[in-house]
């Protein structure tokens, strides 16, 4: 004889047994094909990378490169994921991941002399952010003296 369990939890759909076990990375948004070398989409990213969402967005207008577009973009629906699906405060939104992947290369091909040709690479990349909530940190209120410091 076996022992009573609890009573399963039964779910409509997938959606709704994802959306109740949170089986997605919260505030989460990834651009996926953008027609940009990863290179060159990889030196916005690095700038705002680990900032609050105010202060990436604010560096992201004023950037000047074509990559800061796309970036933005994405930042903006990160954001509104975690508003929206994950309840979480605006204030406190921070970068916690950004990164640029390599998406798939369309090579085309240039005529050159004497009937050769060369292959212009053009490259794609997949840009992903990822934000979270700052935690709050505790600072100690008086200073620890280590018996260095100045008379």
């Amino acid at each position: 004889m076996t022992a009573p369990s609890a009573p399963e939890q039964t779910f409509r759909n997938k959606k709704e047994r994802k959306q109740n076990v949170k089986l997605r990375t919260p505030g989460k948004a990834i651009a996926r094909y953008v027609r940009m070398s990863p290179r060159k989409v990889r030196l916005v990213v690095d700038v705002i990378r680990g900032k609050s969402v105010r202060d990436a967005e604010d560096l992201l207008r004023f950037i000047p490169r074509a990559a800061s577009e796309p970036v933005a973009k994405v930042l903006n629906s990160a954001k509104a994921n975690a508003l929206h699906n994950d309840d979480m405060l605006e204030e406190r939104l921070v970068i916690t991941a950004a990164y640029v992947d390599v998406g798939p290369t369309l090579k085309r091909l240039i005529p050159r002399a004497r009937g050769s040709a060369n292959i212009l690479k053009k490259r794609t990349s997949h840009i992903t952010i990822i934000v979270g909530e700052r935690v709050a940190t505790v600072r100690s209120v008086g200073k620890q003296s280590t018996g260095k410091g100045n008379k």
